[in-house]
């Protein structure tokens, strides 16, 4: 192997290094999960009326219950669009968290008692806010 490198010529050897540069950068690149505008749109759109909606747990359920029933298809929709993204297994797994562990036993838990105490509401809504934070968070170190 080094009488081979020694044979090369200078600008022969640069070439050959910058070539080998060049692939190992580019297949780098291939292992990361791609930015998904979709994804980002989902959780800014997604996340201000899931934690809006859950204020108004303190109103009659009746009141807001084709909100609801629209909010958790737009949330599962984006769970799922999540799950059919190459590379995206930690956000897919977030959002099914969000989707299945807050918001909907949160509005199943609205829907059975008809109004919710302030307190819960608040700390509801602070944990589901936690977890969009993390979530856009992470779609948004996709986009480096």
């Amino acid at each position: 192997m080094r009488t081979f490198l020694r044979s090369l010529k200078p600008n022969a050897l640069l070439l050959s290094f910058g070539l080998v540069l060049f692939s190992v950068t580019s297949t780098m690149q291939s292992c990361a999960a791609r930015f998904d505008q979709i994804g980002l749109d989902n959780i800014t759109n997604i996340g201000g009326q899931l934690t809006q909606l859950m204020g108004k747990a303190i109103e009659p359920y009746g009141k807001h219950a084709d909100s609801v029933t629209k909010l958790l298809s737009d949330l599962s929709g984006a769970a799922s669009h999540a799950a059919g993204q190459k590379k995206n297994t930690e956000i897919a797994k977030s959002w099914q968290v969000l989707n299945d562990e807050l918001a909907a036993p949160f509005f199943n838990r609205w829907k059975e008692k008809g109004i919710l105490d302030k307190d819960y509401v608040k700390e509801a809504v602070g944990q589901v806010g936690k977890s969009l934070d993390a979530i856009k968070k992470a779609e948004m170190a996709k986009r480096k």
